[in-house]
C-alpha cells in the first residue's frame, strides 16, 4: 500500500475509532477501567517491575489515575511522556502529582524537560485503536512509535477498550507493535509475548 494511502485509510479508522471511545457511556467507561485496572495489576510482569513508564490519560482514554497511585505507593520509579517543543516524546520522572501543569497537548505533564534515561521494565501505553497482533493505531504523530524505536523496554502493554480492538490496521516500516493488550474483558498477547 502506498504511503499517501495508508495515512488516509489510518485517519479514517482514526476517527471511526473516536467516536466509538467517547460514546461508551460513563458507567460503562467506570466498570470497564476497573477491570482494566484489576487485570493489569494480576499481570506477574506487572508485579517484577521496577520502572514503569505509564501515560497520564486524558479525555475518553483508559483511566490510568489509579494504576499511577498505587504504582507510587507501592515505591515503583515512574516515569511519564512529555511532548517538548522539538516535536518529540521523552519519558520523565514522575513522583507527585503536584508537580503536574498542562503540557503542549493539553495533557497532564511534569515541569521538568530532564529524559529520564533509566532502564524501563514495562511500557503502558496509550492508543485509538489495536489488532489482535499488537499493532496499534495512534493519533498520528508518530510520538510512541519514535520513543520505541528508540528506548529498550521489557514489554510494551497497551491499555484499550474491548471495542478498540479491530481486525485491521495498516502498518508501516516504522509501525511498533506493543506485547499485550489488557482490556475489560481479556489479556491479549501478541507474538511479540
Amino acid at each position: 500500500m502506498k504511503h499517501n494511502d495508508r495515512r488516509k485509510q489510518k485517519s479514517e479508522i482514526r476517527a471511526r475509532l473516536k467516536e466509538i471511545r467517547a460514546a461508551i457511556p460513563a458507567e460503562s467507561r467506570q466498570n470497564h477501567n476497573e477491570n482494566i485496572t484489576r487485570r493489569l495489576l494480576n499481570l506477574e510482569e506487572i508485579a517484577s517491575a521496577g520502572t514503569i513508564f505509564i501515560y497520564i490519560s486524558y479525555a475518553s482514554e483508559v483511566d490510568t489515575y489509579a494504576l499511577i497511585e498505587h504504582f507510587l505507593k507501592e515505591g515503583k520509579i515512574l516515569a511519564v511522556p512529555k511532548i517538548i517543543n522539538s516535536g518529540h516524546m521523552i519519558a520523565t520522572l514522575f513522583t507527585h502529582w503536584e508537580d503536574l501543569k498542562p503540557g503542549q497537548l493539553g495533557i497532564l505533564t511534569p515541569a521538568s524537560n530532564d529524559p529520564y534515561d533509566g532502564e524501563i521494565d514495562i511500557a503502558i501505553t496509550p492508543g485509538l485503536g489495536f489488532t489482535q497482533e499488537g499493532y496499534r493505531l495512534g493519533y498520528g504523530r508518530g510520538y510512541y512509535d519514535q520513543w520505541f524505536a528508540g528506548h529498550k523496554t521489557t514489554k510494551k502493554i497497551a491499555l484499550a477498550y474491548e471495542a478498540q480492538v479491530i481486525n485491521e490496521i495498516p502498518v508501516g516500516d516504522n509501525d511498533i507493535p506493543v506485547n499485550m493488550i489488557v482490556t475489560e474483558k481479556r489479556i491479549i498477547k501478541t507474538q511479540l509475548s
